[in-house]
This record gives structure tokens, C-alpha cells and sequence, in this order.
């Protein structure tokens, strides 16, 4: 093998190779050999190109089924950019995100049903701004969806809602209860023992409590009073949240005086509902989100549609202002954690109409589909059972839409009014004590860690 360098020139072409051959075949074998490099230096490219999207991690707490059809959505986004999801699913997605984040390895996208708690990402410079992400998706939301926060002296949103849920609804069994039966059941309501209710939720017991409350403090007290309260100017010792919490428990035992069976402590809230539905039914009516639906036995015409139908709880809750239309929302909220190219394609397609709409039309006939707040998202995808239907009807009918207000408080807060509605129930403190420690939390909290608004 030669070492030095090969010539061309007379001195490497003497009587050993009179005809020239070695010259004329090594300059062939170059030119080969230089076509190949180019031929492989080309294929590399277009490998690369392929194969150069990234990577980008994702938690959420989709699992089972709602993991399967979700991945057919980060999939198509694969296929359409070449970036992989690397995509995790738990439903304890809150305390994995927390320590991940203090041990500075937090995922580039989580998604959470809390701004309070997104909100305090955000505060703390964990959670990155989406305005410049977003452009133009961002008018497809109201600001009861993405508010704009404060953050170093410059306005932006943090994140931006993927799935959306109603939670001022009272389900009911329509086989014992068929059509819009209001009359036959608005004597329930006040009647002690007719509703099915569990706080049981692992770390996050008591949070249906706090629904019931918000969302009867919203009916009686209206959207000013609602607003307020939720964002930390209105005070937990005012007579207007007094009352929501007096009528809670009232609803619950049909007496001011009589005590909460111990069975709603320990009930999980999954299960709560099963009562209505039994052979011999426990309970007739569930205050409970729209997504509670997907837990309820079946009709027999078809297995997408649950049994169980709502009315709107203005209809139900005593002195609730029926004209006012207002509903209580919740939803799972994206943000980005980690501002990299990959993230970014990421957020503006969980934020696209084309996603949020393949996500519903992905999902099996017998499952429930997840819903959309993208105004772009046409109506016409959730008419597949008239439950969905009547649930997205629910949730874009006119009136004022309200955020669930521990959702949108500051963490803190968000805890003690969990552990305040457990202790409530047990009646371990007196609700003036009660609500004067609430308030007390609220002072605490500097300003700056509450949302500005929560409705719209």
C-alpha cells in the first residue's frame, strides 16, 4: 500500500506501465470513488433530514385508553415533522413535574388542570411565554382559556388549554328519570340523601367539595362576587361564601343541623356515582364534571352512550340565578417548560384546531370524546351520542364562563380550601373558624401569585 503521495507526472509512468494503464486506472478508481462519497455524502443528507427533527418530552396524565388515542395525534405530528414525543402518562403528573423541576429535569411540555398552579411556574421563570409560539392560535381562545400574566414586567401566556370539561352539571339516570325531568327532580335536591357525593381522591381529597362550593357561591352570588373570591380580593368570611358553604352541607343531609354520613369522606369520587345506576339505586342525582360520564354503565342502543344525562345545576341549586348562565369550567393546560425548536412545533400543535379535532375523531365509538374550546373545532365532531352533544352545547352556550376557582388559586390556597372542605364534612372546626383560617391564608399570599381574572 502506497504511503506517500500519489502523482501523476512522467517520473510514476516508466517502462513498468508503457501504456499508461496504472495512471489510466487509478484515475477511474478516484473518480469512483469520489462519485461514491458524493452519492453518500448525499444519502446522508437526505437521511439526516429525516431523521434530524429531535426529540421532545411530554407528561400528562392520559393513560390506558386516553394514552392510546392521544399518541395517535403525537404521532401524526411525528410523521408531519420528524420530531419524536417522548411521551409520559401518570396520574400523579403533579408531583412528578415538582420534583423533576427542583432537580432541574423538567420534560419541555406538562400539562396540568391547574393555572394556579401553572401560574406559579411561571412566577418562579420554570414556565417559558407562549405569545411568540402561539401567533395567530392564540385568538382562537378566550381569556378565561389563556389569560395574560405579569412576569417580570412583561405581559404574556403561559399556556394554553388542550381539553376542556363542564363541571356545573347534576347528572341523573335517565332510565329511571327519561327526558328533562326537572319537576320530578327538583324535590330531590332538598330532600337529604339523594345525592351521590365521595371526596376520596388519593393526594387530592376534598377536591369535589370544592366544586360543589364554587359552583353554588357562582349561582347565587354571580359573576363579580365569583371573580373575586377566585382571585383573591373577595374575603372566605363575606356572607356570600358563607352561604355557598351552608347550602352545600344542607343539599348533603336535608337539615342544618344533621351530620355528613361518614361514607362521604371515604368514598372515592370515582365511585360515587355507581349508587344511581344499582339495582336498587342509594342516591338519584351527582353534582360532577363532564368527564364523570365516561364512568357510567352504557345504554344498550349503543355503547358510546352513557346512561346517565344532566341538567344544567342553575336549575337545581336553591336560589340560583337561572337567567345568568353561568357555568363553571375546568381543563388540562400545556406549558412549556423547556423553549427549544421541538417544543415549539409541539405547543402549536396541541394548540391547532387540526389536533384537537383529530383527538376527538380518533376516539373509539365507545368512549367519550374529549372536548375543545378552539373556536375553530367544529360543533359537528361531538355529535356522535346526544350526551356529548349536550355536554359541548353546555360548554360554548352563551352566558358567563367561570374557571374552577381552587384550580386558578395559588397552590396554598388551593390546599387549604381542599383540607378545609374535609375538615367541614367531618366537622372537626366550626365554619367560622373555618372560613376566618381560609382568609387568613388568603391575606398571606402576596398579589402577585393570584390570576387577574378567571371569567369571562
Amino acid at each position: 500500500m502506497r504511503t506517500g503521495p500519489m502523482t501523476t507526472g512522467p517520473a510514476t509512468t516508466g517502462p513498468a506501465d508503457p501504456a499508461g494503464t496504472t495512471v489510466r486506472t487509478r484515475t477511474v478508481t478516484a473518480a469512483v470513488v469520489g462519485l461514491c462519497l458524493v452519492l453518500t455524502a448525499a444519502l446522508g443528507i437526505t437521511l439526516y433530514s429525516r431523521t434530524a427533527g429531535g426529540s421532545v418530552s411530554l407528561l400528562a396524565s392520559w393513560t390506558g385508553e386516553e394514552e392510546r388515542v392521544f399518541r395517535t395525534v403525537l404521532d401524526a405530528f411525528t410523521a408531519d415533522t420528524g420530531i419524536r414525543v417522548d411521551y409520559q402518562g401518570s396520574s400523579a403528573q403533579r408531583e412528578i413535574l415538582l420534583g423533576e423541576v427542583q432537580a432541574g429535569t423538567e420534560p419541555d411540555i406538562a400539562v396540568l388542570p391547574s393555572p394556579g398552579e401553572l401560574a406559579d411556574y411561571a412566577l418562579a421563570g420554570h414556565l417559558r411565554p407562549l405569545g411568540s409560539v402561539l401567533g395567530t392560535e392564540e385568538q382562537q381562545y378566550s381569556a378565561t382559556w389563556i389569560p395574560r400574566l405579569t412576569v417580570g414586567g412583561r405581559q404574556d401566556v403561559y399556556w394554553v388549554p388542550v381539553k376542556a370539561d363542564v363541571k356545573s352539571l347534576v347528572w341523573y339516570d335517565t332510565r329511571r328519570y327519561p327526558g328533562r325531568p326537572r319537576d320530578r327532580l327538583a324535590p330531590l335536591v332538598t330532600r337529604g340523601g339523594q345525592w351521590c357525593v365521595g371526596m376520596g381522591s388519593d393526594a387530592t381529597s376534598g377536591w369535589p367539595g370544592t366544586d360543589w362550593i364554587e359552583d353554588i357561591l357562582l349561582q347565587q352570588a354571580g359573576r363579580d362576587t365569583y371573580q373575586a373570591w377566585a382571585t383573591g380580593t373577595g374575603s372566605w368570611t363575606s356572607s356570600a361564601v358563607r352561604r355557598a358553604w351552608q347550602t352545600w352541607h344542607d343539599l348533603l343531609t336535608g337539615s342544618r343541623t344533621a351530620a355528613v354520613p361518614e361514607a362521604v369522606l371515604t368514598t372515592d369520587y370515582r365511585d360515587a356515582g355507581r349508587g344511581m345506576f344499582a339495582a336498587r339505586p342509594t342516591c338519584a342525582l351527582e353534582h360532577q364534571a363532564s368527564f364523570i360520564r365516561a364512568g357510567y354503565p352504557r345504554t344498550g342502543g349503543h355503547p358510546g352512550v352513557p346512561r346517565g344525562d344532566f341538567l344544567p345545576s342553575s336549575e337545581l341549586i336553591p336560589h340560583a340565578d337561572r337567567a345568568a348562565g353561568a357555568r363553571e369550567v375546568s381543563g388540562d393546560l400545556a406549558g412549556m417548560f423547556r423553549d427549544t425548536p421541538q417544543a415549539r412545533r409541539l405547543m402549536t400543535y396541541l394548540a391547532s384546531a387540526a389536533a384537537q379535532q383529530a383527538w376527538a375523531e380518533n376516539t373509539a365509538a365507545d368512549q367519550i370524546r374529549p372536548l375543545s374550546v378552539n373556536t375553530r373545532v367544529p360543533s359537528s365532531v361531538y355529535r356522535t351520542d346526544p350526551v356529548t352533544t349536550h355536554v359541548a352545547q353546555a360548554l360554548r352556550a352563551p352566558g358567563t364562563t367561570c374557571y374552577d376557582a381552587s384550580d386558578a388559586m395559588p397552590p396554598a390556597m388551593r390546599d387549604a380550601f381542599q383540607r378545609g372542605v374535609l375538615e367541614y364534612l367531618a366537622g372537626s372546626r366550626p365554619l367560622d373558624d373555618l372560613l376566618a383560617r381560609l382568609d387568613h391564608i388568603r391575606t398571606s399570599v402576596p398579589r402577585t401569585q393570584w390570576l387577574p381574572s378567571v371569567c369571562s
